[in-house]
């Protein structure tokens, strides 16, 4: 738990593009992720993003507790990540994945 995993900095090469495309090398990485369709400003879309929050939140301050899952590190939460989907090519229906990075 010597060193504090910061992506902005230690992934710039992923969340810092440059001006012309390059290939990049994404590593393995661990994440929670919600996986659902329907409207992402409806209540349940809300209530997904509260409990992503909420876990990355408890497992990242966990190093606190006497419950440090194996494997821990100390790491910034990042922000929010959303892939987005039009199903049936209609703006009604979406799905959506959305994760944070641990």
């Amino acid at each position: 738990m010597d060193k504090k995993v910061d992506y902005k900095k230690d992934y710039k090469q992923l969340y810092m593009p440059k001006m012309s495309p390059e290939i990049v090398v994404v590593p393995r990485m661990s994440f929670f992720m919600v996986n659902g369709s329907g409207d992402p400003n409806g209540e349940e879309f809300a209530m997904a993003t509260e409990a992503l929050y909420s876990m990355s939140y408890a497992v990242r301050m966990s190093y606190k507790s006497e419950n440090v899952p194996a494997g821990y590190y100390k790491y910034t939460v990042f922000p929010l990540e959303g892939l987005w989907d039009l199903i049936d090519q209609s703006p009604r229906q979406t799905k959506a994945i959305l994760s944070t990075r641990l």
